[in-house]
């Protein structure tokens, strides 16, 4: 094992989605006490979508970085990138990986710093490129903090030197041809969304 496996979610993210669903949860006592269990049935469904919603937006979408690779889980879709297949990464606006195959992937989940903070935790690169490149890749010493796109960067970076440095990286052509990056639909988040959303407009529409 190079290192420990790193998840990056905001913590605006976390909060937001602890805020809403106290609230929420707070709506659903005064719907029974106020109007019993068919007020509940009838606006329950549309208070649950609303967390479930916020959940998806916020707290989901996250990105983790593992000996694996990068995963990143943004609202609709998560993306797998095993290691052999990245072949940079940019923080300017948002964190993008980018693959051998020309591909590009963004997250949802950390957004770019300030430009003051982006100088304060950017190390120095060669050249003053803004992206990490496979053979151009952060001093491996430089500290990871927050839940921003560079702190991710830096860590994406930092990862593929180590897994470069042990040997884990030395790939033949064959088997470069063989790995590829994984899409997936959030299936289960979005059938849920879909089931709160349906029970919601029956809900009220019946009431």
């Amino acid at each position: 094992m190079i290192g420990p496996t790193l998840t990056f979610r905001t913590l605006f993210a976390r909060v937001l989605t602890i805020v809403i669903a106290v609230v929420a949860a707070c709506a659903l006592v005064f719907f029974v006490l106020d109007g019993g269990w068919r007020e509940l049935a009838r606006s329950g469904p549309v208070i649950l979508f609303v967390v479930a919603g916020v959940w998806a937006l916020f707290w989901n979408p996250l990105v983790e970085v593992s000996d694996g690779g990068v995963t990143i889980v943004n609202v609709l879709r998560t993306v797998h990138l095993p290691w052999p297949t990245v072949a940079s990464v940019d923080s300017q606006w948002a964190l993008r990986v980018r693959t051998h195959d020309g591909g590009g992937y963004s997250s949802w989940a950390v957004p770019a710093s300030s430009g003051m903070a982006a100088r304060s935790r950017r190390p120095e690169r060669s050249g003053g490129r803004d992206d990490v490149i496979a053979d151009k890749v952060p001093d491996s010493r430089a500290r990871i903090s927050g839940a921003s796109a560079d702190a991710a960067a830096l860590a994406i970076g930092q990862r593929l030197a180590a897994l470069t440095e042990a040997g884990h990286l030395t790939r033949s052509r064959s088997t470069v041809g063989e790995i590829h990056p994984t899409v997936t639909w959030n299936g289960q988040v979005l059938a849920v969304l879909g089931v709160l959303a349906a029970l919601g407009v029956l809900g009220l529409t019946l009431g």
